[in-house]
């Protein structure tokens, strides 16, 4: 069984520095003399966050103090950027004690001063610094969301280094999601504009993040050499944290070459480390690493050890993707020495997490996330072209008053204007030819892409998902046949887990079928109905089923990918609740053209309910959601020994 993902080992090597306020300064103690010294005015402020900034880097116990004296003066001159400024810097000192809810808080309130003061520069940082936290929690959406914002805001300031921080953010994040081919894109532009700088700080990042993709390609001797470059900046900056950072992800190294002796060495630098600063993020990573490496040794005693320490703290602090990876050590471990009930244990716990991180819904809103972005950057180029075109119309307005002031003098001129009139005019019909045609093929471009993209996602939903859930149920299949004295109660569990999964790719496969289409036509509707009532058929040999349109029905009816599936989970909703729950013998599914609506019927002559006395279920909740999605109304009647009717009414503008 191997149910680590590709990057597992590497998962850890992409922690990058969000702040971009955070840094070091030179002369500390010059500093703090002047502090002293200086009047209460704004620069007092200034000085006050610089300080805390540079002790968040050295020594982070001290930050805090300095913070909120800022932000109190701060207030006390209604000193709008300092508060933010200040708060900031708070967020950072909060989120380097693992304290994300406090870091989220102080980030939020920097935010609404932002708003109000429209500061550019401050959406930029602390925008970074929000979508830190939602990366340590593993809400990649969320992330990606405000990067690319924070990204547009330091485009407009024409902030290079600031730039240069967004590409390196988000390239983490798709490392993250495992989108290894825009992982290399965006960390290779933000070295590139980093070494230009010559920016400590993003170099450190830069070299980081090359290693890790050098790492991933098992060319172990030049991922440590950008390793070691890193530290050798992280030790002259005096940045404990990226210190520890770049000797783990030297331990790791180590470890992939199997030369585990100077792993371990390694390992225990920055273990060490990273307790003395109080980085519960990286120490837990840190565990899970070790574990790993001592794992592969076959020192499964030592290495759980190390990856309990680890969970302890991940379940704490809620660092998800460290746990992820940790109950998928764990579980692997408990299975090489046979404990396959343990190994079970930690797979369950492993796919809950996992689930919980990364589902369809998350690959499709970053998915949606990139393509608004490249959208609004082409929507900005055509507006800058249509701002060009007016322009020159606005010159041929002014050559016209030329012309008709020439006419007034002679008729030769006159004539001579008008062919100068004439041909401009052909000109710019020409130009606006050529402006609409380039603004039709960027629209087609971007359709394009957007298929694409809905493509290599069901792809990734088939290959993928669809085949770890196919494994598990070749995993339950095998320990069933392995297993020959297990018990009913066991047996039947693992049946019922098994069927739940195979339920899951069926249901996976509906998601597909949807995805792949930009419209489904009612003819595509109709077939896969008629295949879902086959198989209803099929496993209720006693009910008989009906499936009718009515003639009048208009077959042009299209719908969106989403209402189209709509549609088909309430039939498929309503009709398993007959079956489950009416112990209906006869169940109808009916479509029908109401006026200009579609009119969908389900009716059973089950044992019916009284709707004063029950309370509806997650099933009927969901047909009223989606009824409500499709702009239409829902209607249920029932009665005891009666039956039920579950009445559908979808306008027609709603497809």
């Amino acid at each position: 069984m191997n149910i680590k993902n590709p990057t597992s080992i590497l998962l850890l090597l992409f922690v990058v520095q969000f702040s971009f306020s955070q840094k070091t300064v030179q002369n500390i103690d010059s500093l703090l003399t002047v502090v002293k010294t200086t009047k209460e005015d704004t620069s007092k402020v200034i000085l006050y966050q610089e300080i805390a900034a540079h002790y968040n880097v050295t020594q982070l116990d001290s930050a805090k103090a300095f913070a909120e004296k800022g932000l109190l003066l701060a207030l006390k001159l209604n000193y709008s950027k300092g508060q933010w400024m200040n708060l900031n810097v708070l967020g950072n000192y909060y989120e380097r004690k693992t304290n994300y809810v406090e870091a989220s808080r102080k980030y939020e309130e920097a935010l609404q001063i932002i708003e109000q003061t429209n500061d550019t520069k401050g959406f930029a940082v602390v925008l970074n610094n929000i979508a830190t936290i939602h990366i340590r929690k593993a809400e990649y959406d969320e992330a990606l969301v405000n990067m690319f914002e924070a990204l547009k805001a330091e485009e407009k300031l024409d902030n290079q280094n600031g730039i240069a921080q967004a590409y390196n953010n988000i390239g983490v994040v798709y490392y993250y999601i495992q989108d290894f081919d825009k992982t290399t894109l965006y960390l290779t532009k933000a070295l590139e504009i980093q070494e230009e700088l010559g920016n400590f700080d993003g170099l450190i990042n830069g070299y980081n993040n090359v290693g890790a993709i050098l790492d991933y390609q098992k060319k172990y001797g030049e991922a440590i050499v950008s390793y070691e470059k890193g530290l050798e900046i992280s030790k002259k900056i005096n940045d404990k944290k990226m210190e520890a950072i770049q000797l783990s992800n030297i331990a790791l190294a180590y470890s992939n070459k199997k030369d585990f002796t100077k792993a371990e060495a390694f390992f225990e630098q920055s273990i060490a480390i990273k307790i003395a600063i109080k980085d519960d993020n990286g120490l837990a990573a840190s565990y899970a690493s070790f574990g790993e490496s001592l794992a592969a040794q076959k020192q499964y005693s030592r290495a759980k050890e190390m990856l309990n320490k680890g969970l302890i703290i991940t379940k704490e602090k809620g660092i998800r993707q460290a746990e992820k990876q940790i109950y998928a050590s764990l579980s692997e471990i408990a299975e090489q020495q046979n404990d396959f009930k343990k190994a079970n244990t930690y797979l369950k716990e492993f796919i809950t997490v996992k689930d919980s991180i990364l589902n369809e819904n998350n690959a499709k809103i970053i998915a949606e996330v990139e393509t608004k972005y490249e959208t609004e950057k082409k929507e900005n180029e055509i507006l800058q072209q249509r701002a060009k075109l007016a322009e020159k119309e606005l010159e041929v307005k002014q050559k016209n008053y030329i012309i008709f002031g020439s006419l007034a003098l002679a008729i030769v001129l006159g004539l001579l204007g008008y062919l100068v009139y004439n041909q401009q005019r052909l000109k710019n019909r020409q130009l606006q030819k050529e402006s609409d045609l380039k603004t039709a093929l960027a629209r087609i471009e971007t359709q394009n892409k957007l298929q694409e993209e809905r493509l290599r996602i069901s792809r990734d939903l088939h290959d993928n998902i669809g085949s770890q859930l196919t494994f598990i149920i070749s995993s339950i299949d095998n320990l069933k046949y392995g297993f020959k004295d297990m018990s009913d109660k066991l047996s039947n569990k693992l049946v019922g887990i098994s069927s739940f999964t195979t339920q899951t790719i069926y249901e996976l496969r509906d998601t597909i079928w949807a995805m792949n289409k930009t419209q489904i036509s009612f003819e595509d509707l109709q077939s896969r109905i008629t295949n879902f009532i086959n198989n209803a058929k099929s496993v209720s040999s006693s009910t008989v089923f009906s499936f009718q349109i009515s003639e009048d029905v208009n077959k042009q009816f299209t719908f969106t990918s989403v209402q189209g599936m709509n549609m088909y989970r309430i039939i498929q909703e309503a009709v398993n609740n007959s079956m489950k729950y009416a112990k209906a013998s006869n169940i109808e599914v009916k479509i029908n053209q109401n006026q200009e609506n579609l009119e969908l019927k389900i009716i059973d002559n089950g044992i019916g309910f009284n709707k004063e006395h029950i309370e509806f279920g997650n099933g009927l909740h969901n047909i009223k959601k989606r009824a409500r999605d499709l702009k239409g109304s829902f209607t249920i009647t029932s009665s005891d020994k009666k039956g039920t009717t579950i009445t559908v009414i979808i306008p027609e503008k709603a497809s």
